[in-house]
């Protein structure tokens, strides 16, 4: 089975039975949904980029216009509503639909009713966007986050807004290795393959989004970390056939059968401890 892990309840996948078209014509099993930040059906016209960056490190310049969005965003957006609908449908198609909660680790009133909704929506994995949430990646928010997220087997995702704040993470990494971290965008990734590699044993990273994340550079992630490090994602709805060219991406790299299976679904299944069977994840 293959595991889209990175993407959203907006555009083409705001509606379920969408969101199983699309799965099942790329023959796709599950996907890691989260909310939009804007859940609508709207589409999202993202141009392709990644074929125009070269060798240049871009990673981090669409976060400043992320971060003008989210001024706006987040004066209208009700998290709380998002999530829940997030929630309703992946309790239910729990087959098909995994839910990642966004979570501001600042927000008092969120985190002291964290374990609660968890109880209750059974999410799988907590998300984090510093360019909506600037909260400190080794602040004590954090820190309260990634314990939460350890003791109750949850990785915690983020998708990190500058280098100072991937080197940031690096200090709540290494202070917190019982936590699994997923580092969205293969943002950073230049910090992560300077650092000391014996302390990222926690440490995955999302291929997403195929229009903005150069394909050698998702190469070079394979070359550095291994395949058993590297997470398929589309960021759907954000660009055009995302999941299609996110798949065809990795099915393009010529890899050897299992780790081209590793990056497909077998990463995910067991780091969002996924119920599905081994044999079942096929490349």
């Amino acid at each position: 089975m293959i595991v889209d892990g990175h993407a959203h309840a907006a555009g083409e996948f705001f509606a379920a039975e969408d969101i199983f078209r699309i799965l099942d014509d790329e023959g796709v099993g599950r996907v890691v949904l989260s909310p939009g930040p804007v859940n609508e059906p709207k589409k999202y016209a993202v141009p392709n980029i990644s074929r125009l960056q070269g060798k240049r490190r871009l990673g981090f310049v669409g976060n400043r216009f992320l971060a003008l969005l989210a001024g706006r965003v987040n004066r209208k957006v009700d998290y709380g509503r998002a999530n829940a609908e997030v929630a309703a449908m992946a309790r239910r198609h729990p087959d098909r639909i995994v839910q990642s909660y966004w979570v501001d680790p600042a927000d008092k009133e969120t985190m002291a009713g964290l374990a609660a909704r968890l109880e209750d929506w059974k999410f799988k994995a907590l998300k984090v966007h510093q360019c909506f949430h600037r909260v400190p990646a080794d602040g004590p928010e954090m820190h309260s986050l990634a314990l939460f997220a350890a003791e109750r087997g949850l990785p915690l995702f983020i998708h990190l807004y500058s280098r100072r704040d991937a080197r940031a993470l690096l200090r709540l990494i290494a202070a917190r290795p019982e936590t699994t971290f997923v580092i969205a965008h293969l943002l950073g990734l230049d910090v992560f393959i300077e650092a000391d590699r014996s302390l990222l044993g926690n440490v995955y990273f999302d291929t997403s989004p195929p229009n903005m994340v150069p394909l050698w550079h998702v190469r070079r992630a394979i070359e550095y970390f291994g395949p058993g490090r590297i997470l398929l994602g589309s960021d759907t709805p954000y660009g055009k056939n995302n999941l299609r060219s996110a798949v065809a991406r990795i099915r393009g790299l010529n890899l050897p059968e299992a780790d081209a299976r590793l990056i497909l679904g077998e990463n995910a299944r067991r780091v969002y401890r996924l119920n599905v069977p081994p044999a079942a994840i096929r490349s």
